[in-house]
């Protein structure tokens, strides 16, 4: 075991005397910590790098779509087009008479009951008129929904003028 280590010791005796630099280890660290800030910017640089090219790709295709769109035809109105149009006149209307009511602070219970419940109502068909306009072979189907929903208008506009004329 002696003899391995008097191998090594005369190994080390055998090199050349070393004499370290005065700020060897304050310089080994300044440069440790020069190197470790750069790697820990490069990673945030990265990601913002490829997070703006996928926003400028983003940006590209969504205005070459929007250009597909413009370019493209209209349809050609259907029987049921035409007619839902006079329906959707007619819903214009009353949100427009419904806008023009003043609104009241307040009323009575049952009366904000039912304007309440009228005006859920509204908000339950819109969601499910919303839905059949994703879908291309109803037309029928969008047209009942919009004559319920201008019977409704017409419900809520007539509540809204009786409260606001204080007629009860």
């Amino acid at each position: 075991m002696h003899a391995g280590m008097n191998k090594w010791g005369r190994r080390l005796a055998a090199l050349a005397d070393f004499d370290a630099p005065a700020d060897g280890w304050v310089a080994a660290l300044a440069a440790r910590r020069q190197r470790e800030s750069r790697l820990t910017l490069r990673w945030p640089a990265a990601l913002a790098a490829v997070v703006l090219a996928a926003a400028l790709g983003l940006g590209w295709w969504l205005q070459s779509a929007q250009r597909e769109l413009a370019n493209a035809a209209p349809p050609a109105p259907t029987a049921y087009a035409l007619a839902s149009d006079g329906i959707r006149a007619e819903n214009e209307r009353l949100e427009w008479m419904l806008a023009t009511l003043p609104e009241r602070h307040a009323m009575r219970g049952s009366t904000a009951f039912t304007l309440a419940e009228l005006e859920d109502r509204l908000a339950l068909l819109d969601d499910r008129l919303s839905r059949v306009t994703l879908e291309p072979n109803a037309p029928e189907r969008a047209e009942r929904l919009w004559r319920e929903r201008v019977g409704l208008m017409n419900s809520l506009v007539q509540v809204r003028y009786a409260d606001a004329i204080g007629t009860y």
